[in-house]
């Protein structure tokens, strides 16, 4: 460890992983304070090829240096404005526990990265900002970024009645509409859309769902019955986070086990956010069949096993897509229907969306108030959705 003596004024300097902790390629540390005192914390420790300190070089510019005395640490560091500084090192936790502990031995404070972020931000960036690190596509992170950067601080104050104009609730009301539209998308943007597939047993289900990860994470067995609980598994599709749940095969003959497994499947399939129902069509059609079809008019069909012979023996459903998990046949196709039904739209890079229940559930109740002609209720609303979390 790099030692020397912690100095009075480093104390205003903060410092935070803002990387996962855990092993990867490249580790992020920031640190934050006056510009003196980031420069006398930051000199003794990093030492720059082109020789110059911490207080000369250039804002936005990738400074590659070394860490340390002895045992020095290959590292670049860059300045994010005159009172931030990130430090990119080896992602292994030796190399960040190394910078952390060589900081705060010089009188750096280390936080966790909330506890950095709301130093400086408010209520609502601070949202945001933990909605972004939860975002597992880039697509879904990219959204978030654009919200981020002002675009939803922006649409939600521009919900605040202006002091010196008339009071126009219509107007508003249609304002809030326009953010609640995208409620169901900017919820998911955090969370994968839960896809859960039905069937009698031995139908596919398992092999549609490894067909779709292109690996075995379901077990298949050829045996009505295999599936006794609900098994998930987490995929992107088209750059969206989904997550498929394989169910207990449902008949209405079954033992005590296994009925126990088709029970909490029917309730996963009640909260599902889509449902997938299947039908073998190597087999004769049989009244379960049916059964689940009228159960759950809204699902998707997949005619499965559509790589063997047919042997339905009834019409099929005039939306039902013949799939193969053997050949893959109709897997593209089935896919982006489904992408289709659970996004129909996607937003513009300036579209402001809400992005947490919290924003949700307060856009509803000023929606509410604006209907009540509550205008000191509704006013408080929006302030509390702009402020507070």
């Amino acid at each position: 460890m790099t030692t020397h003596s912690p100095k009075q004024f480093q104390q205003t300097c903060q410092a935070a992983l803002l990387t996962p902790r855990g092993r990867g390629a490249v580790a992020t540390i920031r640190v934050q304070g006056g510009t003196a005192a980031l420069n006398a914390l930051v000199n003794p420790c990093f030492h720059a090829v082109n020789q110059k300190p911490l207080i000369e070089q250039a804002v936005n510019q990738i400074v590659y240096g070394y860490w340390g005395t002895s045992n020095t640490e290959d590292l670049v560091l860059c300045r994010i404005d005159f009172e931030t500084v990130d430090i990119h090192c080896h992602g292994g936790m030796a190399a960040v526990n190394r910078i952390l502990n060589d900081l705060e031995a010089q009188g750096c404070d280390v936080l966790t990265w909330q506890a950095l972020a709301s130093r400086k931000a408010t209520g609502l960036e601070l949202e945001i900002q933990e909605a972004l690190t939860a975002a597992t596509t880039f697509r879904t992170a990219e959204i978030l970024l654009c919200q981020s950067q002002g675009l939803l601080r922006s649409a939600f104050a521009s919900l605040l009645p202006e002091e010196q104009s008339s009071f126009d609730s219509e107007h508003l009301k249609s304002q809030i509409q326009d953010l609640l539209r995208w409620k169901e998308l900017g919820q998911h943007l955090t969370r994968p859309w839960n896809v859960v597939l039905a069937g009698r047993p031995n139908v596919g289900k398992s092999s549609l769902i490894n067909a779709i990860l292109g690996y075995e994470r379901s077990i298949v067995f050829n045996e009505a019955g295999t599936t006794r609980d609900v098994l998930t598994a987490t995929t992107a599709l088209y750059g969206w986070p989904f997550q498929f749940s394989d169910t207990a095969g449902i008949r209405a003959e079954a033992e005590q086990l296994e009925a126990a497994g088709i029970q909490r499947a029917e309730q996963i399939l009640n909260a599902a956010d889509a449902r997938v129902i299947l039908i073998d069509i190597s087999q004769p059609a049989h009244p379960d069949d049916h059964r689940l079809l009228t159960q759950w008019p809204e699902s998707l069909i997949v005619a499965h096993k559509a790589d063997l012979p047919e042997c339905w023996g009834a019409p099929l459903p005039p939306q039902a897509i013949r799939i193969s998990s053997v050949t893959k046949a109709g897997l593209d196709e089935f896919l982006q229907k489904l992408v289709e039904q659970l996004i129909p739209e996607v937003p513009d890079q300036e579209t402001a969306l809400p992005v947490t229940s919290r924003q949700i559930e307060l856009l509803k109740q000023a929606a509410a108030a604006l209907d009540a002609d509550d205008q000191q209720a509704y006013t408080r609303l929006i302030k509390q959705l702009l402020t507070e979390v």
